[in-house]
């Protein structure tokens, strides 16, 4: 037995330790390697119903496949994770959501169609499919995908959706991933519909954040691949014992809670400015030349400029610099309808905070002079602009929320709060621009 066949026999079947030596013979007789790393992926396909306990070669040829670059055997490799959901677990576990991603995206052959049915396929495991839509996004990214396919296929798919599945969770990151604003309109759809969860990316709110956020963009598949390096902080390996990881789980847990407190008890910091300093509305004017003989905004009256700043530190960047080739809110909106957003935002966008340490009845006081103040100027300017309907108004105006769902929750509070004159004057509004 040759060096290569005792290192292929090494990886055949499971063990507690990463077998890294033979991971280096494998990797320098690549060559001959091949077709046995081939041969298990197709055994375990033929037995998967049958196979002998602890058998594991096939788990790590995928790795190995994917380091290699394998794209003649793409085919099979898309035939082998297209089994069902059930099966594919058992031979290849954790591996659907951690690692399979970059399996295809390595072994890609070119076959755009052969992605597109893999991913359309509701034989096909949920989340199989969510990792395909990974790799088409990722070729996308990469200028192999035209950005009008790319579109056109997320279109599709949503528009072609009946249930709820994680498939769409995936779809919606991407888009905002791509930050196709364009298609806010088709995330709105799967969220109405029930057929994604607000668990994966908030409500509609978080969306239009995320559509417009460029810190957490990057590689969504891992080129190239090192199988031993992916694979040697898997759990299957690790040494760790049930109590030092719950150690840990317990010192990350605490930290968090932490940073929780921190972040909702941490007062905005008052800066002091000066007559001649830069005017903080952004003007740049001196400030004893712009705001600081101007009446006191209606927004002061709820809260400080230094808070409402803190809070609005997730809202999408409106200011001057611009960075080519993003997008932004004033690419698609004007300036009274991203004042109106903000104004609903500090009052309707969940704050972070200890749930046990909060003040419910403060947090809806002020939601309650935001909204109301949103009112006042979204009424304004569907009176100067003589629209009819809260509908039209959404159309071309609305951001993060919708009247349909802000101007509820506004009545809900003032009736709370017993303010009857407020509540008819805004019930009557309501019924009257809303939708015969």
């Amino acid at each position: 037995m040759n060096e290569l066949q005792r290192a292929i026999e090494e990886i055949t079947y499971k063990s507690s330790r990463l077998p890294e030596k033979a991971f280096r013979i494998i990797e320098k007789n690549r060559e001959e390697a091949i077709p046995y790393l081939r041969a298990s992926v197709e055994y375990a396909f033929a037995k998967r119903n049958e196979m002998e306990e602890g058998y594991q070669l096939h788990f790590y040829a995928l790795f190995l496949l994917a380091q290699f670059q394998d794209r003649e055997f793409f085919p099979k490799i898309i035939e082998f994770v297209s089994m069902p959901e059930d099966e594919l677990d058992y031979l290849i576990g954790d591996c659907i959501t951690s690692g399979l991603r970059d399996i295809l995206y390595n072994t890609y052959n070119g076959d755009l169609e052969l992605l597109k049915k893999t991913a359309r396929d509701d034989t096909v495991g949920e989340f199989v499919q969510s990792e395909v839509l990974d790799v088409m996004c990722q070729l996308y990214l990469d200028g192999v995908i035209k950005e009008s396919e790319w579109k056109s296929f997320l279109k599709q798919s949503v528009h072609d959706a009946q249930e709820y599945s994680y498939f769409y969770n995936a779809a919606a990151c991407l888009i905002c991933r791509c930050h196709f604003a364009d298609m806010l309109p088709e995330i709105r759809y799967l969220l109405d519909h029930g057929l994604m969860d607000e668990g994966v990316m908030g409500k509609y709110d978080s969306c239009v954040d995320r559509m417009f956020d460029y810190r957490e963009d990057r590689q969504l598949c891992e080129s190239p691949v090192n199988a031993a390096n992916t694979l040697r902080h898997w759990a299957m390996f690790e040494d760790n014992s049930e109590s030092e990881v719950s150690e840990k789980s317990k010192k990350d847990f605490e930290k968090m809670l932490r940073a929780m407190k921190r972040e909702s008890h941490q007062p905005a910091v008052m800066k002091k400015i000066g007559r001649n300093d830069p005017c903080p509305c952004g003007s740049g004017k001196k400030y004893k030349f712009c705001c600081l003989n101007k009446p006191k905004d209606a927004l002061d009256a709820v809260e400080s400029p230094n808070e409402r700043q803190k809070w609005l530190k997730n809202y999408p960047y409106t200011g001057k610099e611009r960075i080519k080739g993003r997008i932004y809110l004033e690419d698609f909106y004007d300036p009274l309808s991203i004042e109106i957003d903000k104004i609903l935002y500090l009052g309707l966008m969940n704050r972070p905070g200890l749930i046990w340490e909060r003040d419910e009845k403060a947090e809806e006081q002020r939601a309650k002079k935001y909204l109301y103040l949103a009112y006042q100027k979204c009424s304004e300017r569907m009176e100067r602009e003589q629209i009819s309907l809260l509908t039209v108004y959404d159309e071309k105006y609305s951001i993060h929320y919708f009247c349909e769902e802000w101007i509820p929750e506004l009545l809900r509070l003032l009736q709370n709060d017993h303010e009857k004159e407020i509540y008819r004057e805004v019930g009557k509004w309501y019924k009257a621009y809303s939708a015969k």
